[in-house]
Formats: C-alpha cells, structure tokens, sequence
C-alpha cells in the first residue's frame, strides 16, 4: 500500500508542479470554449464520489466515536467553527495513522488482497480511503507548500537576473508574484471572468462575485464565514493568492450565488443542501481549476455520506440537522450539538433562527414603516436579509412594488 501511495503522491506532485510553473495567470486571456462533456465527466466523479463516500463510511466510525468520548467523557471542547492549521496538521497525521492501523487489521484478520468476496468486502473501503486520501490531501499539501515559498522575493531575484518576455513561462511567473496581494487576487478574478465569457451559466454565477477580500491570517474560515454575500465578496487569507489555482476554485465554489433562491430554495441545509449544490457546480466545470476539483472530488468522498445520513434520518422521523442560520453561518458539528441539546447541556452557540424565506422579508418589510413612496434600499435588504444584491433588485423589490400596489388597490388611500 505504501508503495501505491508513494507512487501516486509522486505523480501528482509532478503533474500540479508543472501546472503551477506553467498556468501561471496573465491578460490577456481567451475565453473557454464551453464543452458538454465536462459537465458530464463532473457530473459522474459527483456520483463516483458519492458511492466512495458510502464505501469508506465504516473508517471514519472510531475517529467520530474518539471525539465523542473526548468531547463528552473527558469534556474537552471541540468546535469546528474555531479549526486552526496546527489542528489541520493533526488530522492529516490522524487520518493516515487509522488507515494504516485498519489496513494492518484486515491484513491480519482476512489475509492479503485476493479475489474472494469477503476479502474484497474487507479491503474495498480501504482503497476508498487510499484514493480520498491521494484526491484531497494531496492537493492541500501541495498547495500549503506552495504558498509558503517566497515567490516575491524569487520573482524579483528573477527579473535582476534576466529579462523575460510577458507572455512567456517565466515573465508570467514574475509579472504575477511581483504583485501586492490585492493585485494578485483582484487579477486572478479578472482572468476567471475571461475565461469562462463564453460559458453562460459559469459566467452568470460568477456575476455574483464581485472581489476577494483579504482578511487576517489569524481569522477562521469555516462555518459559513467566509463571504460577505450582499457585496459579492469571497473571504481569503493573503498567502492564499500565492496559488491562483485554489483563489480560481474558491470563486467557483464560494460565489454568493448558493444564497439566490432561483438555485437553492431558502430556507436549506447546508451538508445537505447546498454542499450537494457546489461541489456539483465545481465537478461539472473542473477545467477552470483542476487542482481545486481534484481536492473537491476527494473531499466529497469525505463528506457526501453525511447526505445520506441526515437524508436518512428525516425519513425516519429523526431531522438532526440544522439549516443555515439568518446570518449565512451553519453549525457544522451536527451530531454533537444535536446529543448536547438532547442532554440538557449549554450547546455552546446560541440556537439562531434559518435563513429568512422571501414570503417572510416581504411581510416584514411590509411592516417597515417605510415613508409614503419609498421603497427599502436594496443595499440594507441584501445585507440584513443576507441575499446576493442582484436577487433584492430583480426579485424582491419588484414582488413588494407588486404587493405594495395591490394593498393600495384594495385600500386606497383617502382624496
């Protein structure tokens, strides 16, 4: 197995190294022509991803039963909304000590590969794993080294040293990592806009994003915080724009079009709701950042079982799982926040009511107590209401203009 792992990790390395050095983003850039079998490629890895996740749910059982105990037998604090990279690190080394610790299990108990059905039982989830584990790691791993070259300074030693020509490999490099960080993301969001003008749909999504905002280092991103869905901005860390790719994949996936009711009906789920949503939208337009839908696939893998689980659970009568909370946060440790509720302890968050429907912001807005002849400025809707601007303009406004005529047909005001 180790061998395998070293092999792929080997090859992947490679193939994203030169991707990396070569892709570097530069203007001008030619739009992509759109093709269908992309979305039908991305489409299958979704599903693929989704029986893997299914396959390896039983190696993920002792890892969530451990933190259970050390949450609620030792009463050690955990919460994912507050990760940090040193906790990241531990995971990674947590993960690949329990495969390797069940790989050695099975080994022990069923013997080597081989093909008999009990056997294969015993080692599909293991290779399910394997292959999680090269899909998503890697790619993080990568990327963190990455980001932690001194590209600045290298590009500057570069430039001393010769003279590049813009469009080639090395005057691109330069001409990117010479940049301030604002500039690096501000250009990474220019060149995705170009390339996908001639896909409709990915263009019209990407409308929604208007910049990345840089945040401080010491800031998490995880539990919905990371963008500010009225002003179309995507929350980013500075180091992040030293891989382009993974800003590229974070547009894609983390456009505030996820929170426009005409693609995701509010109020909704976040795991399974609009996670599904996404990740279905990143898969399906993989070419416009293959690093980042390689992570995707892999993190799928990871994650898509919780779908079913939740999914099977309201059919059983049981919904554990909160919706996105009216300020765009969600609650990620779902099962544990659920069982602390049921046990009567402080849940550590305050219970926060979902995402407000439009039935409800027209009613309140109703009620507003807004002057005679005025109307809510969309700008305030938007961001108290926490919907992208452009579906307050061309969908709510008009509905309460409509509902407001209405009343005013029915009740007209005295001469």
């Amino acid at each position: 197995m180790l061998f395998y792992l070293g092999a792929g990790l080997g090859i992947a390395w490679c193939v994203e190294l030169a991707g990396y050095v070569c892709l570097t983003p530069a203007l001008p850039v030619k739009p992509v022509r759109a093709w269908v079998g992309w979305n039908w490629l991305g489409l299958g890895a979704f599903y693929i991803a989704y029986g893997l996740s299914l396959l390896r749910a039983p190696l993920g059982l002792v890892p969530y039963l451990v933190k259970l105990g050390m949450h609620f037998g030792l009463r050690w604090r955990y919460e994912a909304r507050r990760t940090t990279y040193v906790r990241e690190v531990v995971n990674l080394l947590a993960e690949l000590a329990n495969v390797l610790l069940t790989w050695g299990l099975v080994w022990w108990l069923v013997g080597p590969l081989r093909l008999q059905w009990w056997v294969l039982v015993c080692y599909l989830p293991l290779w399910a794993e394997a292959l999680r584990l090269l899909a998503e790691r890697v790619p993080i791993i990568f990327s963190a080294a990455w980001q932690l070259l001194p590209h600045r300074a290298i590009a500057y030693y570069l430039q001393r040293r010769r003279s590049y020509r813009p469009g080639s490999i090395g005057g691109r490099y330069c001409c990117y990592y010479s940049l301030s960080d604002e500039e690096r993301a501000a250009l990474v969001l220019e060149v995705l806009k170009q390339r996908v003008a001639a896909d409709g749909e990915v263009a019209q999504r990407l409308a929604y994003m208007q910049a990345f905002r840089i945040i401080p280092q010491q800031q998490a991103l995880r539990g919905g915080l990371v963008r500010d869905v009225a002003r179309g901005e995507v929350f980013v860390h500075g180091i992040w724009t030293n891989d382009p790719w993974l800003l590229s994949g974070m547009a894609l996936r983390r456009a505030p079009w996820s929170f426009d009711p005409r693609y995701v009906a509010r109020p909704f789920y976040y795991m399974s709701g609009s996670n599904r949503a996404m990740s279905r939208f990143v898969l399906r337009n993989a070419r416009y950042s293959l690093p980042y839908a390689l992570f995707q696939f892999g993190h799928e893998i990871r994650v898509a079982r919780l779908h079913f689980f939740y999914t099977l659970l309201r059919w059983l009568g049981a919904d554990i799982e909160r919706t996105v909370w009216d300020d765009g946060t969600f609650q990620n440790d779902q099962c544990i926040y659920w069982l602390k509720q049921r046990l009567g302890w402080d849940p550590g968050l305050a219970e926060r009511r979902p995402l407000y429907a439009d039935a409800e912001v027209l009613a309140e807005l109703a009620t507003g107590g807004e002057a005679e002849g005025s109307e809510p400025i969309a700008q305030q809707v938007a961001e108290r209401y926490i919907y992208p601007l452009s579906y307050v303009e061309e969908v709510l406004l008009p509905q309460y203009r409509k509902q407001k005529e209405a009343v005013h047909a029915q009740f007209p005001s005295p001469a």
